[in-house]
């Protein structure tokens, strides 16, 4: 970590006391305004941590650096609050939707190249289902995940799990060819930390893969404030520069970022969309007993993007 970036993060640390941003996590930047205002549902709960929240649409108020143009929000939750948190998660109906997390991350596997028995490490594992993916195309897969409840899961198909986060991984001394992150950064309290470790994980020439969501898509733009992914459990809203240079900082050189598609059943995509879209709740309602649950559908509003980067050897 370079001298700038270091006095960055005391920094942020010493600011997360302070009722609203003065600085920016990515470039240190002063010029930080409010974007999105909080918002909640008249009988919100806060905080939803699961993979398959429906707590779209509730956020604490969301900043935007003027500089960089880094989305995110604040106050930030306490680093120990977010483990324990992600540490007692229980997410049944993932489970419910494995067959469609299996062809999700089958769609994606070729973009990591192949096999050849190399060691793979995906961070945020959950159930482990990329892990099982992984390791059947020919990987020797592992998996990092902090939900005690998903890592049995994982377990329970015989796969290799570590109830870690990617830093204690790193401590650990462990090398990986390839790292992967799918549906994470957006999460990490401080997710160029977390990066910098996942460097360490890696050989040099090793790959990372991760996936996150767009803030600088269209859909996202067009939509504004009723972009469903501004959520609770999402902290930093990266677009394709601010991602890139967070990436940067934590030692990784970027080849290519494209998009990334999830595969549903159509029952969840319109649960999803009834709890997104203010006012569709009825007519997503309505479609869900005329179409068949279990119908698998694509999803790629292009504000899913898959990053590819590595180490430098």
């Amino acid at each position: 970590m370079s001298e700038r970036t270091e006095r960055e993060a005391e920094d942020w640390v010493q600011q997360q006391r302070a009722p609203f941003p003065t600085a920016c996590y990515l470039c240190g930047g002063h010029n930080v305004t409010l974007r999105f205002p909080e918002r909640r549902a008249a009988d919100g709960e806060r905080r939803f941590y699961s993979c398959t929240s429906f707590g779209h649409g509730q956020h604490p108020p969301i900043w935007r650096c003027r500089g960089c143009g880094l989305l995110f929000q604040w106050p930030m939750p306490a680093g120990a609050d977010l483990l324990e948190a992600y540490g007692a998660v229980v997410d049944p109906l993932y489970v419910d939707e494995r067959d469609n997390r299996y062809l999700t991350f089958r769609r994606v596997l070729d973009e990591l190249g192949p096999p050849c028995a190399r060691r793979l490490l995906d961070v945020g594992a959950y159930c482990g289902y990329f892990v099982d993916v992984a390791r059947q195309a020919g990987f020797r897969a592992e998996g990092a995940e902090l939900s005690a409840w998903a890592v049995a899961q994982a377990r329970d198909l015989g796969l290799t799990m570590h109830n870690q986060t990617v830093a204690e991984r790193a401590a650990a001394g462990d090398r990986y060819d390839v790292v992967t992150m799918w549906d994470v950064v957006e999460h990490l309290e401080d997710p160029r930390t977390e990066l910098e470790a996942a460097f360490r994980l890696l050989a040099p020439g090793g790959q990372l893969h991760l996936a996150t969501i767009d803030a600088g898509s269209g859909v996202a733009r067009a939509l504004g404030r009723r972009w469903p992914w501004l959520m609770d459990m999402h902290l930093y809203y990266f677009d394709r520069p601010t991602i890139t240079r967070l990436l940067e900082q934590a030692g990784f050189e970027v080849d290519r970022i494209g998009h990334y598609t999830h595969v549903v059943s159509a029952g969840y995509l319109l649960r999803k969309v009834g709890a997104a879209v203010p006012g569709a709740g009825r007519v997503a309602e309505a479609l869900r007993r005329v179409v068949p649950d279990r119908w698998r559908v694509p999803v790629n509003l292009g504000d899913n993007m898959h990053v590819v980067a590595h180490r430098p050897g």
